[in-house]
């Protein structure tokens, strides 16, 4: 690291993230149909749930790549974003940085989101095992090998994933889960503070396991969180769904605040309170309360039916 960029790192105190969950994938596809012929057959919860898990061990399905739907989910994405970027407010600007997880429904968001043949300034893309979903063990959740991987998404790196660091054992719980997203956070993040903007692509568990971990900072005092949602630490992203998030760090390098919105109501601080570059985004940006309603949570045992 040269001297100019120490400094650089020294003076960052503040990342706008935007963070996203993938597309639907193959494997949703599957386990919906299967859970809807269920029903037709006027089967009970119990029967539909074991038909869902029926089809998710199905081989066939091992690091399924997204959708059609998933595919125009992202675009969607994609364009809304774009519209965000491109309002000329200089607090929302493409991402220098994409760390995203090495399973292809992730791999694939984040190529469709991000990277474009028209943009001149593409961002760096880095695949972290550390990102990657809950490995369940079944096959969904099952990334196929660095080099498969590495002749798909070319102009993804791997070479993080290739270390095979941190160790991901299969059939981890929430808990370890929980551990994965602090060790990002004190960690991993702060590698990338001489990027102001970035973007993290992973998965529902991973970002719910991401907010039970600010929620317990903010509990013991620690961190400050402003969220645009209610019951904000137990609502589930929705597929594709991107949130932007401005992250704090004090002198000392721990995280302080977290100002997190949806991009619609990011785009209408934009309406309302015109760009300046020399504002503070917390002084000025202010927004209407507005409740969003959760997925179910797929890890869990329960009886609802389960999609991840």
């Amino acid at each position: 690291i040269t001297i100019l960029k120490k400094f650089k790192m020294l003076l960052s105190n503040r990342m706008m993230i935007y963070f996203v969950r993938h597309a639907e994938a193959e494997h949703n596809v599957k386990e919906k149909e299967a859970v809807q012929n269920s029903i037709k057959r006027g089967e009970s919860k119990k029967e539909q749930e074991a038909a869902r898990k029926s089809i998710l061990n199905n081989p066939v399905l091992r690091d399924a790549p997204l959708s059609y739907r998933g595919t125009q989910e992202a675009r969607l994405s994609h364009t809304s974003l774009d519209d965000l970027m491109s309002a000329g407010d200089s607090r929302y600007q493409p991402p220098k940085v994409v760390l995203v997880s090495p399973l292809r429904r992730a791999l694939m968001t984040a190529t469709l989101l991000f990277h474009h043949s028209e943009s001149k300034n593409k961002p760096k893309f880095l695949a972290l095992e550390i990102l990657r979903e809950k490995r369940t063990g079944l096959p969904c959740d099952e990334r196929h090998d660095v080099a498969t991987l590495r002749q798909e998404f070319p102009h993804i790196n791997f070479d993080d994933v290739e270390r095979g660091l941190p160790i991901v054992n299969t059939g981890e719980d929430n808990t370890r889960v929980k551990a994965r997203t602090n060790e990002f956070l004190e960690e991993r993040l702060t590698e990338y503070l001489d990027n102001e903007f970035v973007a993290v692509v992973s998965h529902k568990g991973w970002l719910r396991e991401m907010r039970h971990t600010l929620k317990d900072r903010v509990t013991d005092g620690s961190l400050q969180a402003d969220f645009d949602i209610d019951e904000w630490d137990e609502t589930l992203y929705k597929n594709c769904e991107v949130r932007v998030a401005e992250f704090s760090w004090g002198s000392s390098r721990m995280l302080e605040s977290v100002v997190s919105r949806s991009v619609e109501n990011a785009m209408s601080s934009i309406v309302a309170c015109p760009s300046s570059p020399d504002r503070n985004p917390k002084d000025i940006v202010t927004f209407n309360k507005s409740e969003s309603i959760g997925e179910i949570d797929t890890e869990e045992e329960t009886e609802e039916m389960m999609f991840f």
